[in-house]
């Protein structure tokens, strides 16, 4: 075999191990709630601050990256990301467990960070959508065998099984770099002070717009707690960003290179995919909820119905990145955020019944497989599109940059969901009614990617 599909099999190890750690854990999440004696308003955490730590480390670990060599970065993360895995599984309450997330979140950023430079990096033009959609393939693979491989765990063994299964994905993923993948595959560009100050303002400003759309509450001296003013948080958003943008216009080796930003291509690609992750997050997180509180269906069972929307994936997204490397991206994405906006629209029960206590399984199989389509046609060309429009030089922080506003759309999305159906729940207690007000909010934001789909240049 050549050695670059060994080079994506390397890549491929850290992708699939970062999505079955993902998928694994949404599927406990109704169990850790039980298990801890704790709410989805606190258990939520779980996944948010795992989110939160890798899109603020993304874009520093992109830097370094190019300039000490991505290798180097991408095994440090392998170890890492075992060493938090292991320690999750130990967690004696959700707080530790919160804590040791941050842990493997490090080692997930430093992954992230830089498969998809490699990728570009490895292969030519005419081959790279076909690989980055093996790497779809590869996470759908990840995610298709997380809720099963997590729903048998936690009812055999406990929920700490499903940190300790990432320990020989890991290990092997490390051999695996150890063995094929190149220390220079990209030379190390000539040596420049880290840009620690923006470093730290993108931190503020990312941590800011996460925490606006869910404020968390605040408490003073034992008093009772309050919800900080999202006026406020939004001011410092907007203040932290603009001096964020001065910064990294005057730094020598910027954090984010501004320059990027001036292809309307790769903007308005990374925007599309942003209102995609954010829309997406209603189904992944509280869809598990409805099968398990609502369905009654044990976690094994749930997770299997999950699986229809990775399992659609799989199938679709390496024939959506191949076919973006004849006809080009802008038609595949838009086709992609069509059938996600339609298909939450549908769920919301805006054009139907929707989601419902009485639907029957091929019901549910049905709505989840059409989030798979519009994912598998979306993400493959959109990905494609982002890496081709910048130089080698720049392909570690266009890699990073590229994770970061997956991962924002992912935190966010999450945020945003549980917020509103919590809020909706208060006023209603009508579960079913608080899932379809959710997912016809999410529909809206799909349509905004849609929109930004259409924005990309036609390139072929």
């Amino acid at each position: 075999m050549s050695k670059k599909w060994w080079v994506l099999v390397s890549v491929a190890c850290g992708t699939f191990m970062a999505t079955l750690d993902s998928s694994i854990v949404n599927i406990a999440l109704p169990t850790l709630t039980q298990t801890l004696s704790t709410d989805l308003y606190r258990v939520k955490w779980v996944i948010i601050i795992y989110l939160l730590v890798i899109t603020c480390l993304l874009l520093p670990f992109g830097r370094l990256s190019d300039q000490y060599g991505r290798k180097t970065v991408f095994q440090a993360g392998f170890i890492t990301f075992i060493v938090g895995s292991a320690l999750c599984g130990f967690s004696p309450s959700l707080t530790w467990l919160v804590i040791f997330r941050v842990v493997q979140a490090l080692g997930a950023s430093m992954l992230m960070a830089n498969g998809p430079a490699i990728i570009t990096a490895t292969f030519p033009s005419s081959e790279r959508g076909g690989a980055l959609g093996t790497m779809a393939m590869v996470v759908s693979a990840g995610l298709i065998s997380g809720p099963s491989i997590g729903g048998i765990l936690i009812s055999s063994l406990g929920w700490r099984s499903i940190f300790w299964v990432n320990l020989p994905v890991g290990l092997l993923g490390a051999y695996f770099v150890h063995r094929f993948v190149k220390a220079d595959l990209l030379p190390p560009q000539q040596k420049a002070p880290f840009d620690w100050v923006g470093a730290i303002l993108q931190t503020i400003v990312l941590v800011c717009f996460i925490v606006l759309f869910d404020p968390p509450n605040i408490s003073i001296s034992g008093s009772i707690p309050f919800p900080l003013s999202r006026w406020l948080i939004g001011a410092v958003t907007v203040i932290f960003g603009a001096i964020f943008i001065r910064v990294e216009k005057d730094a020598r080796a910027p954090l984010l290179d501004l320059t990027l930003l001036q292809s309307r291509t790769f903007w308005t690609a990374n925007l599309a995919g942003f209102f995609t992750f954010v829309a997406f997050s209603s189904v992944t997180v509280l869809m598990p909820f409805f099968l398990q509180g609502v369905m009654h269906f044990p976690p094994h069972t749930a997770g299997i119905f999950m699986t229809a929307i990775p399992f659609t994936i799989f199938i679709v997204a390496p024939i959506s990145g191949r076919l973006s490397d004849r006809m080009g991206t802008q038609g595949l994405s838009f086709a992609g955020a069509l059938v996600g906006a339609l298909a939450l629209l549908l769920m919301s029960g805006a054009l139907g019944k929707g989601i419902h206590e009485h639907i029957t399984g091929l019901g549910i199989v049905l709505f989840l497989s059409s989030i798979g389509l519009a994912t598998g046609l979306f993400q493959s060309p959109n990905n494609n599109a982002i890496m081709s429009a910048v130089p080698q030089s720049k392909l570690g922080v266009a890699s990073a940059l590229l994770a970061t506003v997956r991962n924002l759309g992912l935190v966010t999305g999450t945020g945003l969901a549980t917020s509103l159906f919590n809020w909706r729940m208060t006023v209603t207690n009508d579960f079913v009614g608080s899932l379809h007000f959710t997912h016809f909010i999410a529909a809206m934001i799909g349509v905004g990617a849609m929109f930004a789909a259409l924005g990309k240049r036609q390139e072929f």
